[in-house]
C-alpha cells in the first residue's frame, strides 16, 4: 500500500523551514491549509489554527487515506487499495515547508502542500509519490535536466440569468480578439496579481476558440516543481473566478458543439547544457524529419517512439472523466490518434517550432498534472531504453493512417492497466487507486438517467 522511498529533503531544506517559520510569525495569519492532490488533482486541504501547525508540523497531520481515492463527488470507490484494504485507517500529512505561501485572497490565512506519508514512508497511491518515484528512476546514465511547461485551456463562465445552468463570459469565437480579451481584464488582473504570491506567476492571457474559453500561460519549470504550479494555477484559477462570481472550469467539454479544453505538456531535456532532443550537426532521421527549423535527435526520435507507443494508458490518466472522451474529434486540434508530428496541431505528439522539445497534446485540462507528467516521462524514458524508432511523422490529418486512441473510458483503463511499464514506473498503488476511482465514476453514470435519454425515448417508444 506504500512505496518503500523516504521522503527526500531539500537541499536547502533549513533555509525553507525558517522562510516557513518567518511567514506564518505574523500575527495576522491566523489559519494554515495543509493541502494536497487527490488521485484526481483536485486540492483538498484541512485548516488548522496556526499555533497548532507550528506546534505540530514536524511529526505532521492525520488524514483519511480514503481521501486520496474518492471520486470527484467524493464517491467511494471499491478496490482502492486505500479503504477497506486497510480498515478506512488514517495516514500523515507531512508538509513541505518550500511551499509555504499566504493565500494572495485572504489577509488571515497561509496554506502548505503536503506529501502523504504512512509509517514513515510515503504513500503510493498519492499523486506526488507517482511522480517522485519516476524522476528517481531515471537511469545515472541519462542524468537528464527535463523542464516541463504546462499549457490549460479553461472556461469562465457566469451563473445563467434563468437560475438554470451556466452561460460562457463572452458572447462568441473571439480567438485573440482584443475586446473580448479585455472583457475579463478584471479577473486576469486579480489572477496576475495573486499568481505572484502564489508562487505559479502568469505570463500571458489570450482568448481561445471557444466562447468564454481563456488560456493563460505560466513559467517553465522542473518536473516536481512544474506539477506543483500547474496545481496550484488550477486553484488560483478556480478561486479568482469565485473572488468574481464566476466559475472558472477545466472540464473538457463543457458544452457540446464547442472547443474542448486541453492540456499541452511541453518536455525538454537537458544534457550538460546541451539540447538531447536536438539533433547534433547533420544528424537525421532514417526518414525525413525536417519541418525547415531542424530534427529531432536519435534520443528524442526514441522518447517520441515511447509516449505514443504508451499513447493508449497516457489517454486514460490524461482524460480522467467520461466527458473529457468527447474532446477527442476527426480533423480537429484535440488530438484523435496515437501520432506525432513536426508543428501539426491534428497529431497527438507535436515537435513545435523553436527550442526543440515535445508536446503531449493528448491530455485534457482536467487531467491531474502529476501524473501526466510522469507518465509521459516515463513513456519517453521506455523508448530509449528499448531503442524505439517512431513511425515517419504525419503532415495533415492522421486519422485513418495511424491507430485512434481510445473512444471509451472503458477501453483507455484497460489498456492503462495492462500497460506493465507504466504500472511499474508510477506504482502499482496509484494505477490500482486510479482505476477503482474512475470505474466508481463509471458506474454513477451508467445508474444516471439523463434528460437527452428521456427527450429520444419517452414520446418514440
Amino acid at each position: 500500500m506504500t512505496d518503500a522511498s523516504e521522503p527526500t529533503p531539500s537541499d536547502h531544506a533549513d533555509d525553507h523551514i525558517e522562510q516557513m517559520l518567518d511567514l506564518l510569525s505574523d500575527p495576522e495569519i491566523d489559519h494554515v491549509f495543509v493541502e494536497f492532490p487527490d488521485i484526481n488533482g483536485i486540492s483538498r486541504t484541512k485548516q488548522l489554527r496556526t499555533d497548532y501547525f507550528l506546534d505540530s508540523w514536524e511529526t505532521g497531520f492525520p488524514v483519511n487515506l480514503l481521501i486520496l481515492a474518492q471520486t470527484p463527488r467524493n464517491a467511494v470507490p471499491e478496490g482502492s487499495g486505500v479503504g477497506e484494504e486497510i480498515d478506512y485507517g488514517d495516514g500523515t500529512l507531512r508538509p513541505l515547508p518550500h511551499t509555504a505561501c499566504r493565500l494572495p485572497w485572504r489577509d488571515d490565512a497561509a496554506r502548505v502542500l503536503c506529501d502523504v506519508v504512512d509509517g514513515g514512508n510515503l504513500v503510493g497511491a498519492a499523486p506526488r509519490t507517482a511522480l517522485a518515484r519516476v524522476l528517481e528512476s531515471v537511469p545515472d546514465e541519462l542524468d537528464f535536466e527535463f523542464t516541463v511547461g504546462s499549457e490549460l485551456e479553461f472556461y469562465l463562465l457566469a451563473e445563467a440569468e434563468s437560475g438554470s445552468g451556466y452561460e460562457p463570459v463572452t458572447s462568441d469565437k473571439h480567438e485573440c480578439v482584443s475586446w473580448a480579451t479585455e472583457e475579463v481584464s478584471a479577473f486576469y488582473n486579480d489572477l496576475a496579481a495573486w499568481s505572484e504570491e502564489y508562487g505559479a506567476t502568469v505570463t500571458s492571457l489570450m482568448h481561445e476558440h471557444g466562447a468564454g474559453q481563456l488560456e493563460v500561460l505560466f513559467e517553465y519549470g522542473d518536473p516536481m516543481g512544474q506539477a506543483d504550479d500547474t496545481f496550484d494555477f488550477k486553484r488560483l484559477v478556480k478561486q479568482t473566478g469565485r473572488c468574481h462570481d464566476l466559475w472558472a472550469t477545466f472540464m473538457a467539454k463543457p458544452f457540446g458543439g464547442r472547443a474542448g479544453s486541453g492540456y499541452h505538456l511541453h518536455i525538454g531535456a537537458f544534457q550538460d547544457g546541451e539540447n538531447v532532443f536536438e539533433a547534433d550537426g547533420g544528424e537525421t532521421s532514417e526518414s525525413p524529419t525536417t519541418d525547415g527549423e531542424g530534427t529531432l535527435s536519435r534520443t528524442g526520435r526514441q522518447f517520441v517512439a515511447g509516449v505514443v507507443d504508451h499513447a493508449d494508458a497516457i489517454a486514460a490518466l490524461g482524460t480522467p472523466t467520461i466527458n473529457g472522451f468527447k474532446r477527442y474529434e476527426r480533423g480537429s486540434f484535440a488530438p484523435y490518434t496515437a501520432s506525432w508530428g513536426y508543428d501539426n496541431r491534428m497529431t497527438g505528439i507535436r515537435i513545435p517550432s523553436g527550442t526543440t522539445r515535445i508536446e503531449n497534446r493528448i491530455p485534457s485540462a482536467d487531467a491531474n498534472p502529476y501524473l501526466v507528467i510522469a507518465a509521459t516521462i516515463a513513456a519517453g524514458l521506455d523508448g530509449i531504453e528499448r531503442d524505439l524508432e517512431p513511425d515517419p511523422p504525419v503532415s495533415g490529418d492522421p486519422a485513418g493512417d495511424r491507430p485512434p486512441l481510445p473512444q471509451s473510458p472503458e477501453l483507455a483503463l484497460a489498456a492503462l492497466e495492462s500497460d506493465e511499464t507504466l504500472t511499474t514506473a508510477l506504482g502499482e498503488d496509484l494505477i490500482q487507486a486510479f482505476v477503482a476511482a474512475k470505474r466508481a465514476e463509471l458506474e454513477s453514470f451508467r445508474d444516471t438517467v439523463t434528460d437527452w435519454e428521456r427527450e429520444q425515448y419517452v414520446e418514440t417508444l
